[in-house]
């Protein structure tokens, strides 16, 4: 079940991606970040009373919350704020498997070298599977996603570092998650997570705008999709994602939610009227034996 939420996961945050290519352009990356979580924020913590499981959070350990907290600031406040922010400048082409192949590789490596778990051929052999299908698909279809009067992209140096720097806080995030969660389950992390990570990314855009940001609001006829955006992409995403880091593993959860970009594929297909290609088959075929392999190994 860990590995299956793991790729709903990943088509979750593909159509989120998509979405806010398409909305970077008109809007700034923290107006964009804080309306996503104040939007998720209420639904996940309905869905704690809900399901029953508030009482996780009454006798948790501070430790856990602590963890939560940290990984959320790091996570979303640092890394999701730098990667919607940095898309009109980057691309979505040159963004979404480049940052996802540099997460897989930095979380993979410190879920078994930090936090000890097993490493197996199935993990290496799938885990490079994936990566090399999701960059033989994206580098030659996603670079045709259209964006209209978008900013002039940035060179190779300040790309590189706007990569590295988004890998580094999302495998940071998730070994945290991992590692400090403690007996939270994913519900319970979710409504520490969600509402902490909206909470410290609406914080510091108050205070680094002086408050400017809330007059640079959406549009109604947006708001809809940010809608989407906030309960499909960030809350049941994000809800996904931390039960498969809990049930499968830090290793293989993010190898299978690597898939993200494989999937934005499709759906710029489908929205967005692109058409496939050769390289887009190989790659496919790329990405499904690598997600088998990594599957059958757990």
């Amino acid at each position: 079940m860990g590995e299956a939420a793991a790729l709903i996961s990943a088509l979750c945050w593909a159509g989120t991606s998509v979405a806010l290519a398409r909305l970077g352009t008109r809007y700034g990356s923290a107006v964009l970040s804080g309306l996503r979580f104040l939007i998720a924020s209420p639904f996940v913590i309905a869905l704690l009373f809900v399901t029953g499981n508030a009482g996780q959070l009454r006798h948790a350990e501070a430790s856990a919350v602590l963890a939560m907290v940290a990984s959320a600031a790091i996570g979303y406040g640092i890394g999701d704020t730098l990667y919607i922010r940095s898309l009109p400048r980057v691309g979505l082409q040159r963004m979404s498997p480049s940052a996802t192949a540099l997460w897989v590789a930095m979380s993979a490596a410190g879920a078994v070298l930090i936090l000890g778990e097993p490493a197996g051929w199935d993990l290496a052999v799938g885990g490079t599977s994936v990566v090399a299908g999701v960059y033989l698909v994206v580098s030659g279809q996603v670079q045709a996603l259209p964006e209209p009067g978008g900013p002039a992209r940035l060179g190779a140096i300040p790309t590189l570092a706007v990569l590295v720097g988004v890998a580094s806080a999302w495998a940071a995030a998730t070994l945290i998650l991992a590692g400090g969660r403690g007996s939270l389950g994913a519900i319970a992390a979710g409504a520490v997570r969600i509402p902490a990570g909206g909470a410290v990314i609406a914080l510091v855009a108050t205070v680094a705008t002086r408050g400017t940001v809330l007059r640079r609001l959406p549009s109604p006829r947006d708001f809809p999709l940010l809608l989407a955006i906030g309960i499909g992409g960030t809350a049941v995403g994000s809800l996904l994602y931390i039960y498969a880091v809990a049930t499968a593993g830090a290793a293989r959860a993010v190898i299978l939610n690597s898939t993200s970009p494989l999937m934005v594929v499709p759906l710029s297909m489908i929205f967005l009227g692109e058409r496939p290609t050769m390289r887009v088959g190989v790659g496919t075929l790329f990405c499904l034996a690598g997600t088998l392999i990594v599957v059958r190994g757990g």
